[in-house]
């Protein structure tokens, strides 16, 4: 997770589901909560360059270098995912307000493409992640 919080690429993606996310919930009349930064400054804050991020943001970048979501842990042990929970809750939400939430779709689809295959994480770049 640090890693993929250390770089840009990786950022980028996390922005955009977030973006995506927040104009989903506006849509439906949901108020985020905000933790240290308003939502709405997430998706700007992630975007930003490696070193500016890493100055700025320092806080996020203090985990242990080990961790790893408990996404990947599932598709690792060949588990289901909670992915209907996260980004399928969002497409659903999008899809009866008449939006459309095509990050949230596609990371929903590798997902669950990767629960069927049962070999672990499918170890995807960025690039590869956000072809949509």
């Amino acid at each position: 997770m640090r890693d993929q919080l250390s770089r840009r690429a990786w950022r980028q993606l996390l922005a955009a589901q977030i973006a995506e996310a927040l104009a989903v919930t506006r849509a439906a009349g949901i108020e985020p909560t905000t933790s240290p930064l308003p939502a709405s400054w997430l998706p700007f804050v992630l975007r930003l360059p490696d070193s500016l991020f890493r100055t700025l943001a320092a806080p996020m970048l203090k985990i242990d270098p080990q961790a790893r979501s408990s996404m990947w842990e599932d598709l690792q042990l060949r588990r289901r995912t909670e992915i209907d929970h996260l980004q399928g809750a969002i497409v659903r939400l999008a899809a009866r307000h008449g939006l459309q939430a095509p990050m949230s779709q596609r990371i929903t689809a590798l997902v669950r493409s990767a629960e069927a295959a049962k070999r672990g994480s499918p170890e995807l770049r960025p690039s590869q992640i956000a072809s949509i």
